[in-house]
């Protein structure tokens, strides 16, 4: 029998908040099995799924497919044990950690993500050719008034769907000096001599 490595994983879209267990036969992390996903459509097993602002309107089914295209988030609430000697930490080599504020249309997402560290952060997501970003220490603000934010260990956003975003803790740039806006007594006669007016 083929080993199963599990995560559960939750799906945000724009307006659903959809749950599951997604099976995978080789071991990856959740942003590298979602990135490297052939199919449009994920399978979830033994899901939720309800309206983001109506929890208590949820509906259990043994299976569910997910259009990825709509995925704004998709975030990690358990994730499947790794393999003895998986090399998580080699993947971390040469890159360093930059926490971001991300906006999306329907949520904030506060998140640390790695680029090298010869790029900016626009230049770092500029050259990401995947469709999710991945994101630890994630923080889910939702714009919808009255849900609390939501905490996750690890989660990978949609790139497509970053409407707007700024890197926490940067010093804002130096503004340039404003030209002065007195003119001297002096400098209107000198002016005058000239023939200026």
């Amino acid at each position: 029998m083929t080993d199963l490595f599990t995560h559960r994983i939750e799906i945000y879209t724009a307006s659903l908040l959809i749950a599951g267990a997604y099976d995978l036969t080789i071991y990856r992390r959740v942003s590298d099995a979602v990135n490297g996903e052939q199919r449009r459509f994920l399978p979830l097993r033994d899901a939720t799924i309800a309206p983001f602002a109506r929890a208590q309107q949820v509906q259990r089914v043994p299976s569910l497919l997910v259009d990825r295209s709509d995925a704004l988030l998709i975030a990690t609430v358990a994730e499947a044990a790794a393999p003895e000697g998986y090399p998580r930490d080699e993947q971390l080599r040469g890159v360093v950690p930059v926490t971001a504020m991300l906006f999306t249309e329907a949520f904030v997402v506060r998140g640390t993500m790695h680029k090298r560290p010869d790029l900016t952060l626009p230049e770092a997501l500029e050259r990401i050719t995947d469709d999710f970003v991945p994101l630890s220490n994630v923080q889910i603000f939702p714009l919808l008034g009255g849900i609390a934010p939501i905490a996750r260990d690890f989660a990978a956003l949609a790139l497509t769907k970053i409407v707007a975003l700024y890197e926490v803790g940067v010093p804002a740039p130096v503004a340039p000096p404003a030209p002065p806006t007195d003119v001297s007594a002096e400098a209107l006669e000198e002016a005058g001599a000239d023939g200026a007016v």
